[in-house]
């Protein structure tokens, strides 16, 4: 039996020598881990990012090679993976638990049901347990990308993917929005597509990052940033890191 010790070290979400083609691109051949915590997607316009989060999510499949979620092997009960696009807005009329609802009635079957109390709960998860009578046209923009987190968190999935969950928001609001990925990284492994390096900076642990199609840099943010500094690397040692990264594969290729 597998002790406690090694189910938390384990991966919950593995590519393995993962390669997806569209058109003249290819992303891959890849072979990165995923642990309990924040670890974020960096690269540059036409790196692979989208490809990647939406292989992650389960809503393409690769070429060759695979995609591990350890939490849908051990239980079958709960979802694979929780999924954010960026460009998530959300009907305007519905009310939020109705929606909430729909969704959850979408996503149920196949041994996963999703009950009225797992809406409650995510609702609980994002702060907007106050708000589950409003109509989604009345909530701020900040409002509905929490909203957006609480339909990736229906099924309990061990695994959250969010494509730039703090794009379009004011300052306020990305600082809400990070507040509650560090909270969600406590006991989910959350992949986090990003231009903001402020969003690394404050939330990541760990960094992808991608260039071409290709892995350049898979490590903690503190290497990618190599600060020696005590506490969390800055927005600006990590936008650093990652452009040495690109202009030092550039120059090799």
């Amino acid at each position: 039996m597998t002790s406690p010790a090694a189910q938390a070290a384990a991966p919950m979400l593995s590519f393995r020598s993962l390669v997806k083609k569209r058109g003249s691109f290819a992303l891959g051949p890849v072979d990165v881990e995923f642990n309990v915590g924040v670890s974020a997607l960096l690269g540059a316009n036409g790196s692979g990012k989208t490809t990647f989060m939406q292989l992650a999510a389960g809503l393409i499949a690769p070429d060759s090679g695979s995609i591990e979620h350890s939490s849908r092997a051990e239980n079958r009960t709960v979802s694979a993976a929780g999924f954010l696009p960026q460009d998530f807005s959300g009907p305007r009329r519905p009310r939020v638990r109705d929606y909430l609802r729909f969704i959850a009635w979408c996503r149920s079957g196949g041994g996963l049901r999703i009950r009225e109390s797992d809406i409650d709960d995510a609702l609980s998860a994002v702060d907007l347990a106050d708000r589950a009578d409003s109509r989604i046209g009345t909530l701020s923009g900040g409002m509905v990308k929490r909203l957006g987190i609480a339909q990736a968190l229906l099924g309990d999935p061990g695994v959250i993917i969010l494509d730039e969950p703090t794009v379009g928001l004011d300052p306020l609001q990305r600082q809400e929005i990070r507040i509650l990925l560090q909270r969600l990284g406590e006991q989910k492994t959350v992949l986090v597509s990003t231009h903001l390096s402020e969003d690394v900076a404050a939330t990541a642990k760990n960094v992808v990052a991608l260039h071409g199609g290709h892995v350049v840099f898979s490590g903690s943010t503190r290497a990618l940033a190599g600060d020696d500094a005590p506490g969390r690397p800055g927005a600006e040692a990590v936008e650093r890191g990652l452009i040495a990264l690109i202009e030092g594969r550039a120059a090799h290729a």
